[in-house]
């Protein structure tokens, strides 16, 4: 539920462009729902997105598109 909420929440940030990045992103994730107190780790740098699942497996994702979206998702269109 995690992973696809995301996903259906960045896709359209994304305009179209690097759309198979969404898949990369699924596939960080493990099948399993989360239970409660779940942690999961994003961190990032310019265009890459630094994960780790919540059961610590690692990953990124390097794209500016997937980022700027992700970011957008989180801290909205003006951050400041």
């Amino acid at each position: 539920k995690y992973t696809a909420a995301i996903v259906e929440a960045i896709e359209p940030r994304m305009n179209g462009e690097d759309l198979e990045k969404l898949e990369e992103f699924k596939k960080l994730n493990p099948p399993v729902d989360l239970v409660e107190g779940a942690e999961m780790e994003m961190t990032v740098r310019g265009n890459i997105m630094l994960y780790k699942n919540a059961l610590g497996g690692v990953g990124q994702i390097d794209s500016v598109v997937f980022c700027k979206a992700l970011c957008d998702l989180y801290y909205g269109d003006d951050p400041a």
